[in-house]
């Protein structure tokens, strides 16, 4: 399930990529796997214009962006969405109220999965109705999972 998302940065020799997952992320430089630094800010030694190794940053935000910081200077790697459709493709993320951790998961992949299809799909009908299916989708497997859980424990 990882993802790719190739870019450039001026000041970066060659072409990047960024290879993601739920909780992996690994950055690449000309095909070359460049090794992560650091454990909560992780830090990647790219090869610059010059040859030269020079950090950089990959972070990926509340608002579900991967931004590269390098010279001080962020850049987003993906578009920012509109409000409207943090809103509507948040709305997974009320399972948190209803039901504490397990709800949260499922939630936040929801949610994750509705911003990715909207970077992709820009007709607001679409984007609303897949949004819609997907909370109805992670609500029922929440309840399931709850009633399971339930069966297995009142045994």
């Amino acid at each position: 399930m990882a993802k790719e998302k190739a870019f450039t940065i001026e000041g970066v020799q060659g072409e990047l990529k960024l290879v993601y997952g739920p909780f992996k992320m690994r950055l690449y430089q000309d095909g070359r796997e460049i090794k992560r630094q650091g454990t909560f800010k992780p830090k990647y030694y790219v090869t610059n214009t010059a040859g030269e190794q020079e950090e950089m940053m990959l972070q990926y935000g509340i608002d579900f962006v991967h931004v590269a910081i390098f010279r001080g200077q962020k850049i987003a790697l993906e578009e920012r969405l509109t409000t409207a459709e943090y809103i509507i493709g948040g709305l997974p993320v009320l399972l948190i109220f209803l039901g504490g951790v397990i709800g949260a998961v499922f939630g936040v992949f929801g949610a994750t999965f509705n911003y990715d299809y909207m970077r992709q799909e820009k007709r607001m009908p679409m984007q609303l109705l897949v949004s819609i299916g997907v909370s109805v989708l992670c609500y029922i497997s929440y309840f399931i999972l709850a009633i399971a859980l339930q069966l297995l424990v009142g045994k």
